[in-house]
């Protein structure tokens, strides 16, 4: 037994479905963008933490200069916006470190942070400071940097505590 079929034509509901479907490709592979190769950024992210000054004075008015005042510089690169962390530790001549973790959020390239360090230059001698400072975002980087000096005499003070503006 044979079976004959004849061919019509398609219908006008499949020959629009077929036109749409070869416009929406041609559409797709003009506008898609053209692949390139990856490049590396030239704008690598950068932290540099320099100490501009460190001396002793009295910020808190009880009439003692015991308290440490600390200048930090950041340069920090060419981004719309930067995320770092930084220790900064003074170091009083016993050997005594004081230690402080300071969390900025900026948005622009160089940041000055005034740390001041209350009731804490109460020994004679070198004074040291030590700061490091992490880059977080827009990527990670890491700098250091120390100062020493030295107040003259010391004097009695109440609880050291620490400030950032």
């Amino acid at each position: 037994m044979m079976r004959e079929y004849t061919l019509r034509a398609p219908s006008l509901r499949t020959r629009v479905f077929a036109l749409v479907l070869l416009v929406s490709v041609m559409v797709v592979v003009t506008i898609a963008p053209p692949v390139r190769a990856e490049t590396t950024d030239t704008m690598d992210p950068t932290i540099t933490v320099t100490i501009v000054d460190a001396t002793y004075t009295d910020i808190d008015s009880d009439a003692y200069e015991d308290d440490v005042l600390v200048i930090l510089r950041f340069d920090l690169g060419y981004h719309l916006y930067y995320e770092f962390g930084y220790l900064i530790t003074l170091q009083l001549p016993s050997g005594e470190n004081y230690t402080y973790l300071v969390y900025v959020l900026a948005w622009v390239d160089t940041v000055y942070t005034y740390n001041m360090f209350y009731n804490h230059a109460t020994e004679s001698g070198d004074y040291t400071v030590h700061v490091q400072a992490l880059l977080l975002t827009p990527g990670t980087a890491t700098d250091t940097a120390h100062y020493t000096f030295d107040p003259p005499g010391g004097s009695e003070g109440g609880e050291p505590t620490f400030g950032v503006c």
